[in-house]
């Protein structure tokens, strides 16, 4: 799992994913509805984006999305 705290990562991660997979940015917009060049400022951390463009390209690229408390040392 990976943790993200910023939107660079955020973007960092898609990347990671997309060329796990082999797969081209125009085809992971094609997948998730969204431009191209939308995918490839995210990817380059865009410092901001609709998050729900995001969960799309996660859907498309088989990523789930949680959000969990953060451990603390109390």
């Amino acid at each position: 799992m990976t943790t993200v705290q910023s939107m660079a990562e955020a973007g960092a991660a898609l990347r990671a994913r997309r060329t796990e997979q082999g797969l081209s940015q125009a085809a992971v917009a094609r997948r998730a509805g969204v431009s191209r060049e939308w995918l490839n400022e995210v990817e380059n951390g865009k410092s901001r984006f609709d998050f729900q463009l995001y969960l799309a390209a996660c859907e498309a690229l088989d990523l789930d999305v949680v959000v969990q408390r953060r451990a603390t040392d109390a």
